[in-house]
């Protein structure tokens, strides 16, 4: 029976990857230019102990801790610190963004489009799209995350690891591909692209609400960054040399 529901899941793997490649192609493209240009540019934007010292004030502030989370981290501040603290939360956010949409495309937007019932027209199982989708993401996800640890070995920030850059490259690639398996999942609930889209952001938009009031109610806490995976980025600062407090 298991057999059955996944007859010719390798052969829609294929048929997904080779005809989603330029598009898959763009944002790895994208995602990863972008880490990796951001982390080589930002030893030059906070080059100097002053400067840091200054961006470690605002990143204090109520409204950025609410934003990116507590900034724990003890003096000497290095450009990794803040690094870690700033440039993961809006990562975090287009690859969240990436896999929605990417999901959507391949299961909804198909099935509206009626290019689903034409496969399941023959001989597929009947989860076979779905498990070709979620094998796509994966893979996909995977990569992105291998090619922003490589992009910080790279970059060589001041005051990185390389078990730190790993850890938040392959963090990242683990939160994306996380967000696209709930992406996948409501498509099983709403009835249309659109209405797949609508929920998964209502369901993203509730946890950053969620954690922002957490945050207001328990300023001293890790607060911050709306996605459950990455409330503890502070701990895993701290695993990968980053050297922040581990709490909560």
């Amino acid at each position: 029976m298991k057999g059955q529901l996944g007859a010719q899941t390798g052969t829609l793997i294929r048929f997904n990857l080779k005809r989603d490649w330029k598009k898959n192609l763009i944002w790895i493209a994208v995602m990863t230019g972008l880490f990796a240009v951001i982390a080589a540019k930002f030893d030059g934007i906070y080059g100097t102990q002053a400067a840091l010292n200054e961006i470690v004030k605002t990143l204090k502030m109520p409204a950025m801790v609410a934003l990116f989370g507590a900034f724990t981290a003890k003096a000497p501040y290095t450009t990794a610190k803040v690094f870690a603290t700033e440039m993961v939360v809006f990562m975090a956010l287009f690859m969240v963004i990436m896999n929605i949409m990417i999901a959507v495309a391949a299961t909804r937007t198909d099935e509206d489009d009626g290019r689903l019932e034409l496969i399941r027209a023959h001989a597929v199982g009947r989860l076979a799209p779905l498990f070709a989708v979620a094998t796509e993401l994966t893979i996909l996800n995977g990569l992105v995350g291998v090619l922003f640890g490589l992009g910080l070995q790279v970059a060589q920030l001041p005051g990185a690891t390389t078990t730190g850059n790993w850890l938040i490259g392959l963090g990242l690639g683990t939160l994306g591909w996380a967000f696209g398996m709930l992406t996948l999942l409501l498509a099983q609930v709403a009835t249309s692209a659109s209405g797949t889209t609508m929920l998964s952001y209502v369901v993203l938009g509730g946890i950053i609400l969620r954690e922002w009031e957490r945050t207001s109610a328990t300023p001293a806490s890790l607060g911050g960054f709306p996605l459950a995976g990455l409330k503890k980025w502070t701990c895993i600062r701290r695993l990968a040399g980053y050297r922040s407090v581990c709490t909560g």
